[in-house]
């Protein structure tokens, strides 16, 4: 009998438990244009749960009785009553923005309001900045979807447009220009250790995953730091220190959590007459922690051609506030598109990352990062269709599968790999052509002793080996009428560590005094080496070299260079040597010497790609060092002269 009773009763529990808990989910858009609508205020209609949506726009609410409706308020729109319909799994609802008018100013009697809020921010900036955190890992998905703004297109009577336009129009009915996904690794360690590995990537029309790494690049992660970094150019932080006096702050609304925390929506500029680099947006400042909860940002300045609006929201994670959702659209404004003699059209993109799998509490050791910021995985643009669904907050639309089907085949005709790969090897100062690399730095170069020189420099590139590599060059000065030639082979030991032996031999003039560093990629063109052009006391040298160079992942910011050098140096024609202790004073004008050379290039958190083809730096934003040790080894393959030598070069 005991046991039927506690059925009921448990039954009867499970629907109680199930009427307090009445989910609603839905998403709210833009009217006009159905774009989705981040960090919108929903408050339900008894006022006891509220919620905002996130940066796609959607939301989950929970409700405690089943109500009749959900209050909207966003800053710019019409706040809106939407009446729920329960028959519905997802709510659709529009809001409408508001007619455009005169900005306010605001005249505030004694002190912002705001600006207790913003110091209070500044004040807790550093516990909530996930950059402060002695480490952590995640995983984030990225998609970028570039596009353009053609809804008057769409809209277009089809029998007033001419044949290029309505296939113009058709295009753009079923499929975008671009589209891009990518999975990625972070790992973090205080203070400024950071990698990212890509895992996956897919890049309409290309299978070469250069590109990547670049979603990650736009815009900071972390919205804490003194300066925001947005499309590699640097803006004061609204919440940074003194930015009450920089900027004008007004509190637009104020919403409550249901754990009744305090969330204040603080709209910011630039202060009028103030000339500084600054940013226009909202804060969505929470009271927990005075931390930034969402943010909306972008330059006011749109003089670049680019317009770029970014959207953080972050979330509690085990009591640390952390970002989980980033946006980026951006709107080309000097770039359009068009067919014919038709309009033309903005190029747009949106770029969406979600963050996942955090831990706060990484174990981490400097060993435990790789040689390079950033390190694209050998099979990341091989990745089978069940890795993506994994990653993938939605699956593709029906849009997106045939951007991916329509430019895939676009990409195949037209070779867009072979177009990636060039622009990556000209990075590199080469021109593929077929198996062989044409090294532009041999081609053409000015000094005062040589004259006009023109060469050739040629190497093996990976279609004959990844691993062995052999070239040389020939050129000929038109002052002096002398050829100059030589000739390298390399191997690659370790392809992620950088890890090289090389040797070279070569007859060549060499500026006298000079000091070459390994590793410094001066280009003929560089304006670093424009000293070049003004040379005109060189020695004529036959000189050869072997060599080991390499990384350490503990510093990674260093690359080590050991070698041995043998050379024979002719003297300028007006200068000689003379010692007692060589051939008892003969003047001497041919010196031999043998040099063992130990040297590093230091670059502080220089930012490198290790991608499937090599390495690329996109350079450091500190002063790079060359250190070069040299000794002479007197009496070693008739090295003459006994010496140590120290040069440094920033």
């Amino acid at each position: 009998m005991l046991k039927p009773i506690l059925f009921h009763i448990f039954l009867l529990f499970l629907t109680l438990s199930n009427y307090a808990q009445i989910v609603v989910e839905g998403v709210v858009k833009d009217k006009n244009n159905k774009d989705p609508l981040a960090f919108v205020n929903i408050i339900s209609e008894s006022g006891k749960s509220g919620v905002v949506t996130d940066i796609d726009g959607k939301f989950s609410i929970k409700l405690f009785t089943e109500e009749c409706c959900l209050h909207l308020s966003y800053v710019g729109y019409e706040s809106y009553t939407y009446p729920i319909d329960y028959n519905k799994k997802i709510q659709k609802i529009y809001l409408t923005q508001k007619p455009y008018q005169l900005e306010e100013v605001e005249i505030f009697p004694g002190i912002n309001p705001a600006h207790r809020i913003i110091k209070n921010v500044v004040t807790h900036r550093n516990e909530n900045n996930p950059e402060k955190l002695k480490a952590f890992t995640y995983t984030s998905y990225d998609k970028m979807v570039v596009t353009i703004d053609a809804d008057s297109l769409l809209l277009a009577d089809t029998a007033l447009l001419d044949s290029n336009m309505r296939q113009f129009r058709k295009f753009f009915e079923k499929s975008d220009l671009f589209l891009m996904e990518t999975v990625t690794e972070r790992k973090y360690m205080s203070p400024d250790l950071n990698q990212e590995n890509v895992l996956a990537t897919r890049v309409s029309g290309f299978k070469d995953p250069l590109i990547a790494f670049m979603i990650s690049q736009i815009q900071s992660t972390s919205f804490y730091d003194e300066l925001i970094q947005i499309a590699g150019k640097k803006y004061v932080n609204p919440i940074s220190r003194g930015s009450t006096n920089k900027y004008f702050f007004l509190i637009e609304d104020t919403i409550y959590t249901e754990r009744g925390d305090s969330v204040f929506i603080i709209s910011f500029r630039p202060n009028k007459n103030t000339n500084f680099e600054g940013l226009n947006g909202f804060l969505y400042i929470n009271s927990y922690k005075w931390a930034v909860q969402n943010v909306k940002a972008q330059p006011p300045d749109d003089s670049t051609g680019i317009v770029i609006k970014i959207q953080q929201a972050y979330d509690l994670i085990d009591d640390q506030w952390f970002p989980v959702q980033l946006n980026t659209d951006i709107i080309f404004t000097n770039f359009k598109a068009s067919a014919g003699q038709g309009d033309s059209y903005t190029l747009i993109g949106n770029g969406r990352s979600y963050i996942r799998d955090i831990n706060l509490n990484a174990d981490l050791r400097k060993r435990d990062f790789g040689y390079h910021e950033v390190e694209i995985e050998e099979d990341a643009a091989k990745k089978k269709e069940e890795f993506w669904k994994t990653y993938r907050t939605d699956s593709l639309t029906e849009r997106e599968l045939e951007t991916y089907r329509l430019i895939d085949s676009i990409g195949k005709e037209v070779n867009f790999d072979k177009m990636a790969t060039l622009a990556q090897t000209v990075l590199n100062g080469k021109i593929p052509v077929g198996f062989i690399d044409i090294d532009l730095n041999q081609i053409a170069h000015y000094n005062g002793q040589e004259g006009f020189y023109l060469g050739l420099g040629l190497h093996t590139n990976d279609k004959i080996s990844k691993t062995l590599k052999f070239g040389g060059f020939w050129g000929y000065g038109f002052k002096d009428k002398r050829a100059k030639y030589g000739g390298d082979i390399s191997m690659t030991v370790h392809k992620r560590s950088e890890s090289v032996i090389r040797v070279d031999g070569y007859y060549k003039a060499i500026t006298s005094g000079s000091v070459t560093f390994f590793d410094d990629k001066l280009r003929a063109w560089s304006p670093d080496s424009f000293y070049e052009f003004f040379s005109n006391r060189m020695n004529y040298t036959i000189g050869g070299e072997l060599a080991y160079s390499f990384r350490l992942k503990p510093v990674r910011d260093f690359k080590w260079n050991i070698g041995l050098e043998m050379q024979e140096k002719q003297a300028y024609s007006d200068y000689y040597f003379t010692s007692p202790e060589i051939d008892n004073g003969t003047p001497q004008t041919t010196f031999r010497f043998t040099n063992i050379q130990i040297g590093f290039r230091f670059a502080f958190r220089e930012k490198v790609v290790e991608t499937t083809k090599g390495q690329i730096s996109f350079g450091s934003k500190y002063p790079v060092v060359w250190f070069n040790y040299t000794q002479g080894i007197s009496g070693l393959f008739k090295g003459a002269y006994a010496y140590n030598r120290f040069d440094l070069r920033v």
